[in-house]
């Protein structure tokens, strides 16, 4: 999920890379597919839900069949933002305990 349309993504991708300049945008243009808000909801109705509905939705080709990264350390940031993305943690149920994602919440 990005605010960026999948044009603006592989424009910030080509520019970074002609510039020479790291960025998530290269990961993104390669490695992500656009979606539908429907598409997404099917695939992850439990997180999608929560999300307000002016977002762009991908699909990444590095996650395995067992919905689990398989470039856990190369992921942008965006990646590493979920299922935040920039918004403050809040407390939220994941679908999966055992999944391993863990956050250091603010005390109330």
């Amino acid at each position: 999920m990005l605010a960026e349309s999948p044009e603006d993504v592989r424009r910030i991708a080509t520019l970074t890379r002609v510039l020479g300049i790291p960025s998530d945008h290269q990961f993104a243009a390669e490695h992500w597919r656009p979606l539908t808000r429907e598409a997404a909801m099917a695939a992850n109705p439990f997180y999608v839900s929560r999300v307000r509905g002016d977002v762009h939705w991908y699909a990444c080709d590095r996650l395995g069949a067992d919905g689990k990264c398989t470039a856990y350390d190369e992921r942008p940031l965006v990646c590493r933002g979920y299922p935040w993305y920039g918004a403050e943690p809040t407390r939220m149920p994941l679908p999966d305990p055992e999944c391993g994602y863990a956050v250091d919440l603010p005390r109330d």
